[in-house]
């Protein structure tokens, strides 16, 4: 099953990508009301376009 997964890597960067996207969402929000730090949200974004890339190049260079 894991075999199954890490086949289509590039699709689960890009999940991953979306999901940290979201979070960074979310916590700029909290950060907006006072409750967290933009700093996070920031690290999470850049988390989730490095992901992004990485899920791309996969994609791109994949045979």
């Amino acid at each position: 099953m894991v075999q199954t997964v890490l086949s289509n890597l590039p699709a689960l960067l890009f999940t991953l990508a979306l999901g940290a996207a979201l979070l960074g969402l979310l916590v700029w929000v909290l950060a907006g009301q006072g409750a967290a730090s933009k700093r996070t949200a920031q690290i999470l974004w850049a988390l989730a376009v490095g992901l992004g890339l990485v899920g791309l190049i996969r994609l791109v260079v994949a045979p």
